[in-house]
């Protein structure tokens, strides 16, 4: 494993997670968020004190798991065949994986509204092949 290419790798998928997290939920999706959930989500403004240091330290934190293991699964799978076919390829793999059975189940379980759980699993789609795309941008196969 190439280590400062893993670890540039993972710093890259982390600040692309961050922002696309942040596109998706809080600029695109947030009405339909808070129309549809506005029992269960902490109001905009609104920041409940046994949870502020938590709730603002495990977002990120959510995301560096992410990064990591995103990466670290990548390079142990990388085959060398051309960065743009694997990294849609592992993003799409990873997506279906991932999140693809979670909003299939939040369908039956849950009350949120069928098109906001089809516009989320279009944007996360989107989002898990930009992360594969970064990822295999930046971590290339080692030379043999």
């Amino acid at each position: 494993m190439k280590t400062r290419s893993f670890w540039i790798a993972v710093i890259l998928v982390f600040v692309v997670c961050a922002v696309s997290e942040f596109m998706i939920h809080a600029v695109i999706l947030t009405n339909q968020f808070y129309t549809s959930l506005p029992h269960l989500l902490i109001q905009q403004g609104e920041t409940p004190r046994q949870y502020a240091g938590l709730q603002f330290a495990s977002i990120p934190l959510s995301w560096l798991i992410v990064a990591f293991f995103f990466v670290y699964i990548y390079s142990r799978g990388v085959e060398g065949k051309g960065w743009i076919g694997e990294g849609v390829r592992f993003g799409v793999l990873i997506w279906g994986v991932a999140s693809l059975p979670m909003f299939v189940s939040m369908y039956g379980w849950s009350r949120l509204p069928g098109r906001l759980l089809m516009w989320w699993i279009v944007y996360s789609l989107i989002q898990s092949v930009l992360l594969g795309l970064v990822c295999a941008a930046t971590y290339r196969k080692p030379a043999a």
